[in-house]
């Protein structure tokens, strides 16, 4: 009998008729349902479960950790972030704080947070698949739209779901927005937050409407092929241009150039000296000068020793000689808003007896090397018409303001939901892993890579660099804008406050607020200034911006000497003093001297003993080391007794996040203390040093 035919036969004598038919369906429905439970039984989660129990059974917490365990699949339904998490069925010890020290996964527990996981679930902060109960469904699948885990070095990825402005915990999630801010990367690319608002780039790069001007085609030549070769701390990414895009850009933007306007009033010059040794004396004086004036706390510039050393607000000084013409050089120095009115850098009142050696010394830093093999023959009308077509295509305009070129749109993908972005829509490359953040790392650090003909400039960041880069962006979540309402915490609206009158325009010359945060706008390297009226005293105050001395000796960067006139000055302290005043504190409401001496010396033991304030601060700098906090030897001559006493009563009340400890001080103590600071005048002779 072929093997058709025995088919047919078997079919024939099992099922021939109605009876024989339901009995076999019986007999596979009991198989199926014996199956079902006893794959249950076995279940991997199960599994967990029974280990876990093993685990804790020779703790000596047993009977608390068997009293808190449930058997069974835990889930969590969070219905408005529309959420399933079952992760706590064989995470078991997470909320067991005892279960600290167990390094056996999946059974430890989670470290401090300040969320409650009833409330959050684990999915939206690490991922996964919160409905699944096997280990590879949970935490490996790729396929769309699952989520596999985020992995530990991308974590602060998930606060930044919520939490849209810097937040304390969350370093590398910090820097990688301020990195998206400060490289450029927000004026080609928008990002909108789901609280409306959309992110702003913070660089600052300069205008080219009058490049011709400033500096020559045969360096902007070199700068264009390498920027990072002038200065290794440069913003700006290397475009890979060839030579002839190289030749090309730097024809149009030196025939697109537009004459510099008048300066006005220019310091006359002063006559040049010729001997090398009055030219040595000269650059000596001027780089005096260049401390003096701190410019060292916003440019960086190589020592003797060959390091760089400075701040990172303006641009790198090594070799600046070898860049910027002498009469701009001397334009700027005399007035920068001339040449970019949005500058941040002040205006400087230097005389022209100060400005010859400044420059003298500037120019003496040179780089004749970068420029060494530049060769280039005139421009043709050809190659500037082509300079004109590069600086669209790549999107100049995006950053450089750019005489006749306008703004592109829409230059580059919008980055608001990258963290989401489906696999299906990534072109990856051989041999890298198909996950999302493998795909930022490799896009940050290669970006031509990916596609042909990509405009996507290379950039140099450090690993660490890019580790924070691909945090930033994978917090830009779908799950983000759909988060409930209650978790979202919107950016703060951002001031536009600008003082008024003529301190407001003086203090716009002076750029007060590139450094300095005035109610609630400004920036945050030097002290907030919008209660400084009813800090300081006039006369400190008026001494000070005559002569800024240093408060924290431990601090880099310095308010520099701006060589105000006395009418500029008196203008400025009658501002601050009237207008930048909180309702708090009644400045005259304690006397800034004529303490009783035994409240005085009561002061000085609590400063020392009591609270040892000199842990942190100096009041005499011969015995005193404390470093961290301002220097206190003067501090009866610039600060009131009203300020002093509200801040030793709540820091923090005065300003927020302020590091001085509250110690919930006594009226009593802070009364004395108070009296012991404001006998500190600065003489060197007061006693009770």
């Amino acid at each position: 009998m072929r093997a058709p035919e025995k088919t047919r036969f078997s079919w024939g004598a099992l099922f021939h008729d109605p009876i024989q038919l339901f009995g076999a369906a019986s007999f596979v429905l009991l198989v199926v349902l014996a199956i079902a439970p006893l794959k249950d039984h076995f279940s991997e989660w199960r599994r967990y479960q029974q280990q876990y129990v093993q685990m804790i059974h020779i703790r000596r917490d047993s009977v608390k950790l068997m009293r808190n365990f449930r058997p069974g699949i835990h889930q969590i339904w969070i219905p408005k972030a529309g959420v399933v998490d079952r992760c706590e069925t064989c995470h078991l010890g997470l909320e067991e704080s005892s279960l600290g020290d167990v390094k056996t996964e999946p059974f430890g527990s989670h470290p401090p947070i300040p969320h409650q996981l009833t409330e959050f679930g684990c999915v939206v902060c690490h991922l996964g698949q919160g409905v699944a109960t096997t280990v590879t469904g949970a935490h490996d699948s790729t396929k769309e739209p699952d989520e596999p885990l985020l992995p530990a070095r991308y974590m602060e990825a998930s606060c930044g779901q919520c939490h849209h402005s810097p937040l304390m915990g969350t370093p590398t999630l910090n820097q990688g927005r301020a990195l998206l801010a400060g490289y450029g990367c927000l004026r080609c690319h928008t990002v909108n937050l789901p609280d409306g608002s959309t992110m702003t780039p913070t660089d600052d790069p300069p205008p080219l409407t009058h490049i011709a001007e400033k500096t020559s085609r045969q360096w902007i030549y070199a700068w264009l092929k390498d920027p990072q070769s002038w200065s290794a701390a440069a913003t700006m990414p290397n475009f890979l241009l060839s030579d002839a895009e190289a030749r090309d850009i730097s024809a149009f933007l030196i025939a697109n150039s537009a004459p510099q306007p008048d300066s006005g009033s220019p310091p006359a010059p002063t006559p040049a000296v010729d001997s090398s040794a009055a030219s040595a004396a000269q650059i000596a004086a001027g780089q005096a000068l260049y401390g003096e004036s701190f410019c060292a706390s916003c440019h960086a510039m190589q020592n003797a020793a060959g390091n760089v050393v400075g701040g990172n607000l303006g641009p790198e000084l090594t070799g600046i000689g070898s860049k910027v013409k002498p009469q701009w050089l001397k334009s700027w120095l005399s007035d920068p808003h001339v040449y970019d009115p949005k500058t941040l850098m002040p205006h400087f009142r230097w005389t022209s007896q100060q400005l010859t050696p400044l420059m003298d010394f500037l120019e003496s830093q040179t780089n004749s090397s970068f420029t060494a093999n530049v060769h280039l023959d005139p421009a043709t009308p050809g190659q500037i018409a082509h300079g004109r077509q590069l600086v669209n295509e790549y999107g100049c305009a995006e950053c450089h303001a750019i005489r006749g070129v306008s703004k592109p749109d829409n230059f580059a993908p919008d980055l608001s939901r990258i963290g989401s972005k489906p696999l299906a829509q990534i072109v990856f490359v051989a041999g890298m892993a198909h996950t999302l953040p493998a795909y930022l790392t490799a896009k940050l650090q290669h970006p031509r890579e990916f596609v042909p003909g990509l405009r996507m400039p290379q950039y140099t960041f450090t690993p660490a660099q890019v580790d924070a880069l691909a945090t930033a962006l994978l917090a830009l979540t779908d799950r983000s804008f759909t988060m409930p309402r209650k978790w979202q915490l919107a950016t703060p609206t951002p001031s536009n406050y600008r003082p008024a009158g003529q301190a407001g325009k003086l203090m716009a010359d002076l750029n007060c607020q590139t450094c300095h945060r005035i109610n609630g706008n400004g920036g945050d390297i030097a002290p907030d200034l919008s209660a400084e009226g009813s800090s300081v005293q006039r006369q400190w105050l008026d001494n000070f911006l005559k002569n800024p001395n240093t408060i924290r000796p431990t601090l880099i960067r310095r308010m520099p000497k701006f060589n105000l006139s006395d009418p500029e000055r008196a203008i400025l302290t009658d501002y601050i003093m009237t207008v930048y005043q909180i309702p708090q504190i009644d400045r005259d409401s304690m006397p800034d001297s004529g303490y009783p001496q035994a409240l005085v010396e009561q002061g000085k033991e609590i400063f020392y003993s009591k609270y040892a304030c000199q842990s942190c601060h100096m009041v005499n700098p011969n015995t005193d080391r404390g470093y961290i906090g301002p220097v206190l030897t003067t501090v009866g001559s610039r600060l009131t007794a009203a300020w002093i006493y509200a801040w030793l009563k709540d820091p923090q009340a005065l300003r927020p996040g302020a590091i001085e400890p509250n110690r919930n001080m006594s009226d009593a103590d802070a009364r004395a203390l108070t009296a012991f600071l404001m006998a500190q005048k600065g003489s060197g002779k007061e006693a009770n040093q």
